[in-house]
This record gives C-alpha cells, structure tokens and sequence, in this order.
C-alpha cells in the first residue's frame, strides 16, 4: 500500500516538475493557513473565505442584475432578444431553449414592490440567521482536514431548512412575483455559499499538483492526506460505502481518485482533439489552452458543454473575455424567468436543470483557473476568474 500511495505521489510531483517552472508560492502562503497542533497538520483553511451568511449581498446582485436587463429590454425589445440569440450562437449551435422567453418575462417585475415587501424581507432575514447557524456548523472556511477521515461526510447538510423555508414562502408569500423571487433567492443561497468550498479546494488542488510538499511547508505524508480530505469532501450523504473506503486508504485515498480523474480528463482530451484547430499549454489537470474555431481558448477538460454534450466546456475565450460571464449572467437570470412562464412544470424543471448545466459544476472547477494565475501572479485574470464565477460572496 505505502509503494502505491510513493508512486502516485512521485506523478504528482512529476506534472509539478513539468509544469511550475514559472510558478510562484506566494499566492498559497497568502492564501492558505496551515493549523497545526502540536506541530501536527490538522486543518488547512482559506484565508479569503469566511463564517456566516448575510443575505444582503445576494438580494443586492440580483435587484442590479435584474435592473440592468430590464434597461436593456427597455431600449429595444427586438434588439435585446437578438442580442440574447446572438451571445449563444457564438458558442453554441443554438441558444437554450426557452430562455430568451423567459428572460423576457423579467421585464414584468417590479422591484421596487418585490424587494421592499415587507413579508418577503421578514422571511428572508429569518432565512439569513437559520441558515447562517447552518453554516456555522460546517465550518465553510475549512478545506481539508488531513487527520478526519469523516469530517465532512459527518457535517449537517442545508437542504433541510432550505426546503423548509421554501414552504414557509408558499404559505406565507401569496403575490406570485414575490413569492417566485423569494423561492428563487432560498435556492440560490445554498448554491452560493456552501459551493464556494469546492472553488477553492479547487485552487488548492492546483498548488497540491504544481509544486513539491516541501515547497509548501508540507511533509509528503500532509500532502497525501490533504489530497484525500479533499476527496471526502466530495463523498455524497447516502455513500456511506464510500466513505468507509477513504477511512480504510486514508494516505492514498485522494491521490488515487485524483489519478482517476487526472486520467480520464486525459483519455477525453486525446478523444476530443479533433474538435481543435491546435493545443496549447497544459495549464493544471482541469485546464488547457487550445484554438477552437481559429480563436484562442481556455478549455475546462472536466466538464462537459451542457448536459448529453460530449464536448469540453469553455472557460476563456481571449478575443471576447466577457462571453462567458454575459452568458452565465443570463442563464442565472433565466431560472428566475422560467418561473413567471404558463409552461408543465416538467418542462420547467428541464429547462432549470439544462440550465445549471451550462455552467454551475464549470464555474466551481475554475477555482483550478485562479490557482494557476494566481501563481503566476496575474492579478488581472485572477479577478477575471473570479468575477464570471458570478457569485457576489466571491466579488
């Protein structure tokens, strides 16, 4: 088992080898606290993340973002409808279905009623201090813990008081327009703040791969053990089987599902080549510069396009930068639409779901992105990153 545990360590360090020639250690000794005890490893936090939940940040990103379609639809109803089919035609082969419908179906809203109801903000702000106990008990600003093989497997899920509160506003809500914004505010809460843990375990994967366990203060034991930390992390409520499987390989528990995935993100890059005009570097084992279409990419080789696409997603274009954020702003805002739309809820709930596809797992994989310009010190595309990961508890 040890031998294994070395092997798969020493292809770590091998990539690190290849690829951090140009790398610097700074953004993870600015951006990650190592907790020791005894001068044992026992936590590994991010400085840039924090306890609690405040609901003001997100019903502010949603009133401006929805403000701001509402004066572009103002302008000209045709010319916004074209410019929506426009901005996915440049990627896709088609724009998603229903969206553009329900985009304009935002143009309805009052916000000025919605956002100051006096129900809607006393439900809300009971929300806030539910949920914020919730989160505390997860402890959001903990990434690994490398001497718990259950930590996170063993931490209380929100859905619970999400689905709670849900049918509070049901009860309570009965103007449709606030009843759908307050529904869509719960839901979106949980996406936001408890998934911000994965986009920056993300970019501590990529230090764990760019650079050796001395490099970052760590033994290679630590290192293993962070790996598989991580990986727990990852283990859903009901897979209890696997959990009892990191507990009994904890060393290699997390290299060896790190290999896995490494490897088949390989195996589908080779098979997707031919979608490329050429490859370019190698940026980190979720990322990879490419030429698509004769125009200069950043391609995520971990997820996919949409749902039934077998094509990797896109998460730069270097001529257009802010496509994929005017995209993902749109797709967002659209979930909100669907529900103002005389449609079977069937199709609602596939719409949604195609949806989130397009970029909810995309966008917590590019906490990988941050990682790699952050060690290489590029201040701008970090924030770049960070910005189309359109959550205002990251902005």
């Amino acid at each position: 088992m040890k031998t294994r545990n070395v092997f798969l360590l020493s292809l770590v360090m091998l990539f690190s080898c290849l690829s951090a020639l140009a790398f610097e250690v700074d953004g993870f000794e600015k951006r990650f606290l190592l907790i020791r005890e005894e001068g044992r490893l026992v936590e590994v936090r991010d400085n840039f993340l924090t306890e609690g939940f405040k609901i003001r940040p997100l019903l502010n990103y949603y009133r401006e973002l929805i403000s701001q379609e509402q004066g572009l639809m103002a302008q000209s109803p045709q010319a916004y409808q074209a410019q929506v089919e426009q901005t996915f035609l440049k990627t896709y082969e088609e724009r998603p279905e229903h969206l553009t419908e329900s985009l304009v179906a935002l143009q309805e809203m009052d916000l000025e009623k919605i956002f100051n109801h006096p129900k809607f903000n006393e439900l809300l702000n009971k929300f806030e201090v539910r949920l914020g106990e919730e989160v505390a008990k997860i402890g959001l600003v903990t990434l690994a813990r490398p001497t718990d093989a259950r930590f996170f497997y063993q931490r209380q899920v929100v859905y619970e008081v999400i689905k709670m509160f849900l049918n509070m506003a049901r009860s309570q809500l009965e103007e449709v327009p606030v009843l759908n914004t307050a529904m869509f505010i719960i839901k979106e809460a949980e996406r936001m703040i408890v998934k911000r843990r994965t986009f920056h375990q993300n970019m501590l994967m990529h230090y764990l791969e760019n650079f050796t366990a001395e490099e970052l203060g760590l033994s290679d034991e630590e290192a293993q053990t962070i790996w598989s930390s991580l990986y727990e992390s990852r283990i859903p409520w009901f897979a209890f089987w696997e959990s009892s499987a990191a507990v009994a390989d904890w060393n290699g528990y997390g290299l060896s599902r790190f290999q896995i995935f490494r490897s088949n993100a390989n195996t589908r890059l080779e098979q997707n080549r031919g979608h490329y005009d050429g490859l370019g570097n190698r940026l980190n084992f979720a990322f990879q510069d490419a030429k698509l279409k004769g125009k200069k990419v950043i391609v995520n080789l971990y997820d996919s396009q949409f749902m039934f696409s077998n094509k990797h997603s896109v998460a730069h274009y270097y001529d257009d930068p802010k496509l994929v954020s005017r995209q993902r702003t749109l797709l967002q805002l659209g979930q909100l639409g669907l529900s103002f739309l005389s449609l079977p809820g069937f199709v609602k709930d596939f719409a949604s779901s195609f949806f989130k596809s397009m970029y909810e797992n995309q966008r917590l994989t590019e906490g990988a992105l941050v990682g790699h310009f952050e060690s290489l010190q590029d201040e701008p595309m970090v924030r770049h990153v960070i910005r189309q990961n359109m959550n205002p508890f990251e902005l």
